[in-house]
């Protein structure tokens, strides 16, 4: 499909925009848990090569709880951890906005849109954490299939506010958050793709 082609190629282009830029000042060093994981995502994934080990990498890096895992499920809820805050983080600036929105605008549209999507995939991912940290594996296999759906629901919601947002004039900062959000929703649905407490 053209417009997942353009979004897609638009998401890697800023990514390797934001590390080029980015600073390793401060992080954690990389584990061997953390880089055996990172190789795997971006080799085993279903995106194709949309999930980089340096994007794996540098999320996990960006919270200090990531040197700290003991096993995937830890990293797996470190990088829930990580969407949900950024998301949330993404709702409050929308919030902002719509303060200044005018009633009847397409800016007051969109941002009423994509904070309702927004609010509804912290939601989401709170119940998704609990679910990764009580999973304690199933014989059948059949609760394990279903923990990559729980993140993964929160696509739609996610590529519908990126599709409305260009609408809106001034909105560049919203869209390459809202990129971001994407990535990362990508490499958490592909550790959860990997994860399997069964092993």
């Amino acid at each position: 499909m053209p417009r997942t082609t353009i979004v897609l190629s638009t998401i890697i282009f800023f990514l390797f925009s934001a590390h080029a830029s980015g600073s390793d000042t401060g992080k954690p060093k990389a584990t061997k848990l953390m880089v055996e994981t990172c190789k795997k995502a971006s080799i085993n994934n279903p995106y194709n090569k949309s999930i980089t080990q340096e994007f794996c990498l540098s999320t996990l890096q960006s919270d200090n709880r990531s040197a700290e895992a003991k096993d995937l499920r830890d990293l797996v809820l470190v990088t829930v951890d990580i969407f949900k805050s950024r998301v949330t983080a993404a709702s409050r600036k929308i919030k902002q906005k719509l303060q200044d929105a005018k009633k009847g605008t397409v800016a007051m549209h969109v941002l009423s849109y994509c904070e309702v999507e927004y609010e509804g995939v912290v939601r989401r991912l709170n119940v998704c954490h609990g679910l990764i940290k009580d999973y304690q594996g199933d014989k059948s296999g059949q609760q394990f299939l279903h923990l990559p759906d729980c993140v993964d629901i929160n696509y739609n919601p996610i590529i519908m506010c990126w599709l409305e947002l260009p609408d809106m004039p001034g909105a560049e900062a919203l869209i390459r958050e809202n990129e971001e959000l994407y990535m990362l929703l990508i490499l958490n649905n592909t550790l959860l793709i990997s994860y399997d407490v069964r092993d």
